[in-house]
């Protein structure tokens, strides 16, 4: 289940990131990712937290409210720590709030996914698949209903002849 974890998270940091990066022009890597992310969840397990991940809806809202720099995230993480004792106030918010939250930041790239239309052939049956699979089930399952997609297009993909 570990395993699964980090591809699925990465997978959820590569989009928001690989997004970010189209749209902005803001440059990603993959091996910086995958080493703070690793580096993030050893810290956590020597805490004895839970493994850590990115955040879809923080990342949204803070891209929604127009932070730019590296010093927006310090000073979220900052507010976090400082509120930690105040937690037991937000516990109770309701889910739809949150939702709302997390769909004002998304919901043009659902009316719209620019991506998704511009794919063609085998990539567009993988990506339109894998995102129908995960808006119908859940993260985890739309994850791997594009695993098997990605293995049946593969099978099925006729072989090139070598000279």
């Amino acid at each position: 289940s570990a395993s699964l974890f980090a591809a699925v998270n990465f997978l959820s940091i590569m989009g928001i990131a690989s997004g970010f990066e189209a749209e902005n022009g803001v440059k990603w890597s993959a091996p910086r990712e995958l080493i703070s992310q690793g580096v993030a969840c050893i810290t956590a397990g020597f805490c004895g937290s839970a493994p850590v991940s990115g955040s879809m809806s923080r990342s949204l809202v803070s891209r929604m409210a127009g932070t730019t720099s590296q010093m927006s995230c310090m000073v979220t993480a900052l507010i976090w720590i400082y509120m930690m004792p105040y937690m037991s106030i937000m516990s109770p918010t309701p889910q739809a709030a949150l939702s709302a939250v997390i769909m004002s930041a998304v919901v043009k790239s659902v009316i719209f996914p620019k991506d998704l239309m511009a794919m063609k052939g085998t990539d567009a049956i993988i990506g339109w698949g894998t995102g129908v699979g995960t808006a119908v089930t859940s993260p985890t399952l739309g994850f791997a209903i594009g695993l098997i997609l990605v293995a049946a297009t593969s099978a099925l993909k006729p072989k090139s002849k070598k000279d």
